[in-house]
This record gives structure tokens, sequence and C-alpha cells, in this order.
């Protein structure tokens, strides 16, 4: 299997010169089909053996589909019902937005749900293995024409001014915990634990692009830290509205929000939401439909590689 033209036009710059290594190894992954998970073959790896157990609660098409998954992402990948609850809940506040940055889209959990809403979705990560996943998983759920993918690591995409010039309407990250060993702290530190970078940068440099911040964090997370990066980032009034999210009674995690239309979207007062629950046994689950009149502005690259 090569790289068909169409498809190539999604990763964005892949075939200039200082990518050559990132496209020959891109060009790999296609021709052997890699990381393609078996749903009927049993996870081998002790370590991601319950994560595998509730594949269908990462992505739901796991079973009938082609879905593509490395290793990491076994951890790291957004479970499909939060992703789409906060893509819903973002077309919700933002009814008028187009265009949204997903930073470290790891296996495209959140990319994906984004690209059912929203007509111009980018997609930036560190790894070509993952946006190989991220553009492959999309196929399956048949957003791939829009959704645009970006290598490289966010710290220097940042400080050249990437995507500064193309109107993002929100920016979204879930950016790396640490693996699972986060949960092995009882306060988690959003300065030194965070990568690739602490909150107060990671902050700046998504302010730069958008007014409006969506950052996925662990549950233990600090928020007196959290409270100091959002005064020191957008000034002494500026808020940040925090929402627990929970899976089956279970928090996965925190988002945090800056920007009015976010913040003041809602008058509920409940600081933790259930979000849902989709039963990994349940096999005549169906996915809702997403369809949508969706309206499709010219895609902009002017994004300087």
């Amino acid at each position: 299997m090569h790289i068909k033209s169409d498809d190539k036009e999604h990763f964005l710059h892949i075939t200039r010169r200082k990518y050559r290594k990132q496209y020959k190894r891109l060009k790999r992954l296609y021709g052997h089909d890699e990381y393609l998970v078996d749903p009927k073959a049993i996870m081998k790896k002790r370590q991601l053996f319950k994560y595998w157990r509730k594949k269908e609660l990462l992505f739901s098409k796991v079973k009938d589909s082609p879905i593509y998954m490395t290793d990491e992402l076994w951890y790291s990948v957004t479970p499909e019902i939060l992703a789409v609850f906060l893509a819903k809940f973002l077309r919700a506040c933002l009814p008028n937005a187009n265009k949204i940055l997903d930073v470290f889209c790891g296996g495209g959990g959140n990319a994906i749900q984004f690209a059912k809403l929203f007509s111009q979705v980018y997609g930036v990560d560190n790894a070509i293995e993952h946006l190989f996943c991220t553009f492959k998983n999309a196929q399956t759920y048949g957003v791939g024409d829009r959704i645009w993918l970006k290598y490289g690591p966010w710290e220097r995409i940042s400080a050249r001014g990437r995507f500064a010039k193309l109107g993002i309407d929100c920016i979204f990250g879930s950016p790396p915990w640490g693996g699972p060993q986060y949960l092995k702290q009882d306060v988690y530190d959003l300065e030194l634990a965070l990568k690739p970078m602490g909150i107060t940068e990671l902050l700046k440099s998504f302010a730069k692009i958008s007014d409006n911040i969506v950052l996925f964090l662990p549950r233990n997370s600090d928020l007196h830290q959290l409270s100091r990066a959002t005064r020191s980032v957008m000034g002494a009034d500026a808020k940040c509205r925090i929402l627990k999210v929970s899976v089956h009674g279970y928090v996965k995690g925190i988002y945090c929000m800056w920007g009015q239309s976010l913040v003041d979207s809602s008058k509920q007062s409940d600081s933790q939401i259930e979000v849902g629950y989709v039963d990994s046994q349940d096999d005549n689950a169906e996915e809702k439909s997403e369809a949508e009149a969706i309206k499709r502005d010219p895609v902009n690259y002017e994004i300087d590689g």
C-alpha cells in the first residue's frame, strides 16, 4: 500500500527536504499497514492489556473497522465518549467556529470528533507514527477530508509562530502526562511534570493562536498552579472554567477552559459532569449520527514549514 496523492496533501509539508526521514518513515507505515489493530488477537503485552480490554471505549468502530494504535496510544487516546462530549460542547459554545487546532493529537480521538462538527481540523504531533494513526482512523470515521496534520514538536512550532495566521477559532491540547505513573502523585505538578513544557509556558503558546483554549489535564492537577498560570498569562481578572469529567462514576480528568465564549457559556454550577458510559460488552451499540451541514471554507495552507 502506497500513500495516495490525496492522502499526502493532509500531511502538511511532509515532502519537504527537512522532513525526508519522516516522509520515508510514513511511506513505510503505509507500505506495511503498520499498527493495525486486530480486535480478535489478545493483547500479549501485560502493561497494555487493561487498555486493550476496553478498546471499544477508545474507538467504538474497532471491532468491525480498521483502527490503528501504537503502544503509547493505548493509554493516551481520549475515550470516544469524552471526545464526543467535548466536540458537542465546543460546537454549542462556538456556533460560528470553523477551525479547530488539536495539539498533541495522538491517535486522533479528539480530532475525529472535532471533524464531525467543524469543517477544518488541524492536528500537531511530534511522532509521525501518531499522525499516521490519526489520519487512518479519521478515514475509518469518514472525516479524513477535514483533517490536516503537521509534524513537529509543539515548542518549536509555537516559537516560530505556526498557525498564528490561520484564524484558529479554538485550540485544544491533551499534553503528555507522563504515562500511567501520573496517578502515583497525590498532586500533579503542572509546571514540572507536564510535557513538553509547564502549564504557564504552554498556556502562553496557546494564547498566541486563539482566545478560546481548552486543555485536558490530570484529575489530580495542582489547581493553585492553574490559577497562577491563568493570572500570569491573561491578567488578574482572567477566569478559567474547570469541568471534572467522569465516565461511569470514574473521574477521567479535567477540562480547563479559557475564553469568554467558553467560560461564560453556561449557567451550570456543578463542577463535575457525568459524561455517560458505553458498555464495552454491548455489541449492538450504534454510533449516533453526527451528520450536520458543515460549511466548507477553502483550506488555508499558510503555515511556513
